[in-house]
């Protein structure tokens, strides 16, 4: 994966520089594990929150191409060299820090 300017915000992603089948492991997550969210962090489990190099440059999408299984980031659809990789922060994301509206659609993680 490779930092470069975003498809889907004004800003950065991170890029595919591989192939990937729905399933197949995209990223595994490393890096400080935080008790409480923060802006840039990913929900890794309870209580779990980590902050990885290349994760925090991962965005938003309600059309996502991969997800967050614990630490694995994983192929949901597939993806090709190039790819922006995005994952629906509602689908995993609980009591983020940082809420957004995209579309009029809010951003705001899981409703537990």
């Amino acid at each position: 994966m490779e930092i470069g300017e975003s498809t889907q915000i004004n800003g950065k992603g991170i890029f595919s520089t591989g192939y990937y089948k729905p399933g197949e492991i995209v990223h595994v997550l490393t890096g400080n594990i935080f008790g409480k969210p923060t802006r840039e962090s990913i929900h890794i489990g309870n209580n779990k929150h980590i902050y990885d190099e290349l994760g925090i440059f991962i965005n938003h999408s309600f059309t996502p191409n991969v997800c967050i299984d614990s630490i694995e980031i994983k192929a949901i659809s597939e993806i090709q060299v190039g790819d922006e990789i995005t994952f629906n922060y509602n689908d995993s994301e609980i009591n983020m820090a940082a809420p957004f509206v995209v579309n009029s659609k809010t951003v705001s993680g899981k409703t537990v």
